[in-house]
């Protein structure tokens, strides 16, 4: 699950992977799904109240209002493959002790139709869902999911609806998924999963920022809490309390329902009236956040934010303003304007002015805030020294009254209004289904009040901003509000390197208070009460009372992907429904360069975007580039091959409505030929910026710290990552800051660069272009008249093996992420699907409860990286270290001698199979297609390891495990918040040491 705003997509289930088809479904399963109440009488239906078509979505928006409960439906009929639903409530909690957080955990552990311990991870493994999971905002909870089999659907939909309105509450899941006291030794200490989640997200410098801005400017609405809890106020949260928040929250009257795809909304009506509203009578007033009352005069304060040394150049200016409600269609797009005409390009006012001040760099918050009900608009600088803070807000202020005076370009707005509509338009959506994110982002319109249909279809609001700006006031009235608003707060940041220290000292003067006020009674509670928790936890879990899907209700068929036509003259070609949008991506082949280019190679795909072209300096040819084309951008890939090769490649791309072709071939041609390095103020700042960026990043970005230095060793492809985004890339940007400092070391960057650029762009490119029917092809021919021509050789490189890893990344935190991992076959081999079962098996049946529901980790996985050759262990901002390695080692020796039933088995089978199927949009499927052909993954392999996977064996994982995972051979790298800990024989490594940071 996923129970925080900012850890959403995170944890998303289902990675992106091939592309799919509607599953089966057997008799049984349609049987189990149909038996409840289908004889009870239903009470009135849901009326439609409206129905609107949206073209650029081939979609409608269809709403409806149950007349008795006052809950209302809305559904988005489209013919996509994907059916998506999601139930939502208003969450408007009065403290910071996590309530509504850990509300959405114990909502998903076990239900009354569903008394079943954890139900949401059962259903993970026995449902074919493309995405399942829950999220906790500042005001609202949201539990979506989406399939592509409607039988799933409806299995999922009894679950997600018992759970969110009947959940059982239990006390002991209360003790594990929120909070409770436990014994370290004879020391009172605190343990839960909510708990420990919520001390890795705010590792996160910018999660401090925005909370302690936030606060002051909503003081007294809900929005002055921390809606995820903060680990320092949860310990106030009773069982009571939140069962009363969830009697309070969690009704018919609140419910918000959200569904999409080729299904009826009849039928799902039918279901969620005879699920839930014939058990839940009566209407209520809507719950609706308070709005937080204008002040009369700004104001000001001094923040503290964590920071890994507390460096004298780390402070902030931060000014936020309180603007209008988000849904008011156009105080949104007004807010959205201010940030294209203000900050949208290197050209826009504020932003040169802030990237060419000569010291500090924009803050990463900036722009408009549209979480919450009423909008919240951010500017500033980061980077200063305490003596530079009234530079900055006097810079700040004084761009702001300059563009208030003179406004900016017609053409700078039209572009902004260009990209909005394109937006609207991309279908590319990540990890979470285009459909569910549509409604996510539709969710907050719709409870607050606002008019739905336009968070689905913004043409009207654009039109009418679009007569808005041909006023040449327009613009400057809009920036004139802005600086003439009173609800202004001015914040002055200050790097803290003790903050985390002092979190920790006041949890232990809380603790050492409480421990010195038991009792013996209180004593033996806690006691009891752990020991009652672990008898819970040990108990099988008896899972008969949830639906499934089997892997006989699955194809045994893998599902097509786009066909790959061998490159003609250099360029191939993909017919895809982009919704209107065309792609293009001109890739250099680069395997001929040494590892001694690689981090360079890096740096080059991120400056180039944000560097000059031709005649045109660094802020012309930003707003050029917007001007033609809404996306551009430069990329380094890289795909290991079957023998255990790279193959890297440097990609620029673009995308556009297709109507402008000739301006996506302008945007590559003109940014390739005429890329430019001589702009050395311009590199120092960008450079400067990246490496403060990444050093701000480290505690928040520990696990994957962790990951790629335990697998570098296995893989040629993980070692490349490694040396771009691990470890070893902290010495590379220590230096490269030291670098940049001095005019000699200045110029020998932009020589290398230069000469970087020339290397890359020796030989012919491929290009990769994808479009509605001969869309691609015409795309192609353009991008071939401005220069390109046939593909040049393609090139590898091997990379040496090295020891397995035995490290402790250390960097401030008050978490750790645990990593093992082994070197295995990949897909092609005859084990690589039985490894691919073998970490859904390990993952869901050992370390799930090991190191999440015993010890307290946010998460505790197992996977396998066909694409890299690697299996992996590994915890989630977990508060141990040396006892979650020992669970990774019993997990090993349980896989092989525990008596799995054939029900586990099955369910470790469907999860792979699921990944696999996940549809993916129309252009990453012909991409995605196009890399397997990279990797020599043909249709005969993908069935192999499909047909593989559905024919595994217990024997077939035990034989996989024993062979390729022994005992004492793992590679093992952990990041670690806290160098004093058990470190279990790590070697401990200083994070910022490797960065050179005096």
């Amino acid at each position: 699950m996923s129970m925080h705003r900012r850890e959403a997509d995170r944890h998303a289930v289902g990675a992106a992977a091939l592309d799919g088809q509607p599953a089966r479904t057997s008799p049984a399963a349609r049987r189990a799904a149909s038996t409840f109440n289908q004889s009870r009488p239903l009470r009135p239906m849901f009326i439609h109240t409206s129905s609107h078509p949206v073209a650029a979505l081939q979609a409608t928006i269809d709403q409806y209002v149950h007349p008795e409960s006052g809950a209302r439906h809305i559904h988005i009929g489209t013919d996509a493959a994907e059916m998506a639903f999601l139930v939502a409530f208003p969450t408007v909690p009065d403290a910071s002790d996590g309530r509504a957080h850990i509300l959405e955990h114990m909502a998903l552990s076990g239900s009354e139709r569903f008394p079943v311990r954890a139900p949401f991870f059962a259903m993970l493994r026995r449902s074919t869902a493309t995405f399942m999971n829950a999220m906790t905002y500042a005001d609202r909870t949201a539990y979506p999911f989406a399939t592509t089999d409607r039988q799933d659907f409806f299995n999922l939909l009894d679950v997600y609806l018992d759970a969110s309105f009947f959940p059982k509450l239990d006390y002991l899941d209360f003790l594990q998924e929120g909070w409770r006291h436990v014994f370290e030794g004879d020391k009172l200490a605190y343990q839960g999963v909510v708990l420990n989640e919520m001390k890795g997200a705010i590792a996160d410098p910018m999660h401090a920022l925005h909370q302690g801005i936030v606060a002051p400017l909503f003081r007294g609405t809900t929005y002055e809490v921390e809606s995820g809890g903060d680990p320092l106020a949860i310990p106030d949260l009773s069982h009571d309390m939140l069962r009363e928040f969830h009697a309070s929250h969690y009704h018919p009257s609140q419910a918000l329902f959200m569904s999409a795809g080729p299904i009826a909304a009849v039928d799902i009506q039918q279901r969620i009236a005879s699920a839930v509203l014939t058990r839940r009578p009566g209407a209520a007033g809507r719950r609706q956040p308070a709005l937080a009352p204008a002040w009369t005069g700004p104001r000001e304060q001094q923040l503290r934010i964590p920071s890994q040394r507390g460096r004298a150049d780390e402070h902030g200016m931060q000014i936020a303003w309180l603007i209008g409600e988000m849904a008011d269609p156009t105080a949104y797009y007004d807010a959205q304007l201010l940030w294209f005409g203000l900050l949208g390009d290197a050209a826009a006012p504020l932003r040169a002015a802030l990237e060419s001040a000569g010291f500090g760099r924009p803050s990463r918050m900036m722009g408009p805030d549209t979480n919450m009900r009423q909008m919240v608009f951010h500017v500033g600088m980061e980077g200063l020294t305490e003596a530079q803070l009234g530079a900055a807000y006097g810079l700040i202020w004084s761009t702001l009254e300059r563009v208030a005076a003179d406004g900016v370009s017609l053409g700078a707005l039209r572009s902004a209004l260009r990209i909005m509509r394109y937006q609207q338009r991309n279908t590319e959506s990540g990890a979470t289904p285009f459909a569910l994110r549509r409604m996510l982002q539709a969710l907050p319109l719709a409870l607050y009040g606002g008019d739905i249909v336009g968070a689905f279809d913004n043409e009207p609001a654009l039109a009418a901003l679009e007569e808005r700006i041909q006023d040449p006031g327009f613009f400057k009235g809009l920036v004139r509000s802005l600086l003439d608003n009173p609800t202004r707060l001015t914040t002055t940041v200050v790097p803290d390197a003790q903050y985390f220290v002092a979190r920790s000292a006041a949890e232990q003067a809380r603790l050492a208070a409480r421990q010195a006020a038991l009792s013996d009674a209180d004593r033996d509670r806690i006691v009891r009460d752990n020991a009652a928790l672990a008898a819970y936890q040990a108990v099988p879990t008896d899972k008969t009372a949830l639906p499934r899907i089997r892997p006989a209700d699955v194809s045994p068929t893998a599902p097509p992907l786009p066909a790959v036509a061998p490159p003609r003259q250099g360029a191939a070609c993909f017919d895809v429904a982009g919704n209107g949008i065309s792609y293009a991506r001109v890739r250099y082949d680069v395997s001929g360069l040494g590892m001694e280019d690689w981090q360079w190679l890096r740096l080059y795909a991120d400056l180039l975007p944000e560097l000059g072209g031709g005649a045109r300096g660094y802020a012309a040819a930003g707003a050029w580039r917007q001007a033609l084309v809404p996306a551009f951008g430069v990329d380094l890939d890289a795909t290991q091959r079957p023998d255990g090769s790279l193959a890297l490649g440097m990609c620029f791309f673009a995308s556009a409505l297709r109507e402008e072709h000739a301006a996506i071939a302008d945007v590559l041609s003109a940014s390739i030929s005429g890329a430019r390095f001589d702009e050395t103020a311009r590199l120092a700042f960008l450079i400067e910026r990246l490496v403060q960026n990444k050093l701000n990043g480290l505690a928040n970005a520990g696990s994957e710290y962790a990951m790629l230095a335990a697998s570098a060793p296995l893989s040629a492809l993980r070692h490349f990552q490694n040396v771009l985004d691990g470890a070893p890339a902290l010495a590379f940007y220590g230096a490269l800051k030291v670098l940049v400092r001095t005019e000699q070391g200045l110029a020998q960057v932009a020589a290398r660069l230069a000469a970087l650029h020339a290397a890359i762009t020796a030989s012919a490119p491929t290009r990769l272009c994808a479009g509605a029917g001969a869309d691609a092809i015409d795309l192609a021919g353009l991008l071939a008249a401005g220069g390109a021509g046939a593909q040049g050789g393609i090139g590898s490189v091997s990379v040496p093996g090295t020891p397995a890893a035995n490290l402790a990344l250390h960097a401030v935190g008050q978490v750790n992420h645990c990593v093992m991992a082994w070197r295995v076959p990949g897909t092609g081999h005859p084990d690589g699907a039985a490894l691919a079962v073998a970490a859904e098996l390990i993952g869901a049946n050992l370390l799930h409860q090991s190191l999440r529901e015993k010890g307290g980790a946010y998460g505790g996985y197992a996977r396998y990286g066909s694409e890299v050759g690697v299996f992996s262990l590994s915890s989630y901002r977990d508060p141990r270290l040396a006892d979650t390695y020992a669970d990774f080692a019993a997990a090993l020796e349980a896989v092989v001698h525990l008596p799995f039933d054939e029900e586990q088995l099955e369910e470790a089978i469907i999860s792979v199979i699921k990944a696999s199927d996940k549809p993916l949009s129309p252009y990453a499927s012909a991409l995605h297609a196009w890399r397997l052909q990279q990797r020599g993954i043909d249709t005969a392999l993908r069935q192999q390891f499909r047909s593989g996977v559905l024919g595994c064996t217990l024997s077939d994982i035990r034989r996989a495990v024993q062979t390729w995972l022994p005992p004492g051979t793992a590679s093992r790298a952990a990041f670690v918040g806290n160098a004093a800990q058990d470190l279990a024989g790590l070697d401990l490594v200083d994070l910022m040491g490797l960065a050179q940071q005096p």
